[in-house]
């Protein structure tokens, strides 16, 4: 089956026709697959355009190194306990440095953060399943565990007197 050549008209109705300047105009040109190779082997040279076979096309300049960061980050899994006063979250954090240990909360969320002696960083957020005072923390670190005491905001009761 051969390639036919698509075709303009002329800015007036019944105009001469005219062959496109990227396809064979069919006079003494082969029609056949090898033509429509040559015609894809020119979409190929472009780089713009997205390669055809699947193959992408070289990024410029030299490849980028990737860094395996998965063994410098740690999210240690949290222990949450609620009682009717406080929140007690514990967190395992063996090798952390007291001095670069952040503990920050808001009425809805804890976040550490802290570094090793080796670079590795532990990181965790928290969602707390209760609100909290925030100023009201107590945090105790002591052999590599981290403790975190949070009271609770608790409702304010409404008590209605009897009426006579």
């Amino acid at each position: 089956m051969g390639a036919t050549a698509k075709t303009s008209e002329g800015p007036l109705s019944g105009g001469p026709v005219v062959p496109m300047a990227s396809e064979p105009s069919g006079e003494g040109e082969d029609r056949s697959p090898d033509a429509i190779d040559r015609i894809v082997g020119r979409l190929d040279a472009h780089r713009s355009l997205p390669a055809i076979g699947g193959a992408s096309p070289p990024a410029l300049g030299p490849p980028l190194p990737i860094a395996d960061e998965s063994r410098l980050l740690r999210e240690p899994i949290p222990e949450i306990v609620v009682d009717s006063s406080w929140i007690y979250v514990t967190l395992e954090l063996r090798g952390a440095s007291r001095e670069t240990l952040e503990v920050t909360t808001t009425q809805t969320l804890l976040t550490v953060h802290a570094l090793d002696d080796e670079g590795r960083v532990f990181h965790r957020e928290i969602e707390l399943p209760q609100p909290v005072e925030p100023d009201a923390a107590g945090v105790t670190y002591r052999n590599g565990v981290l403790d975190v005491s949070l009271r609770r905001i608790r409702a304010h009761r409404i008590r209605f007197k009897r009426g006579t």
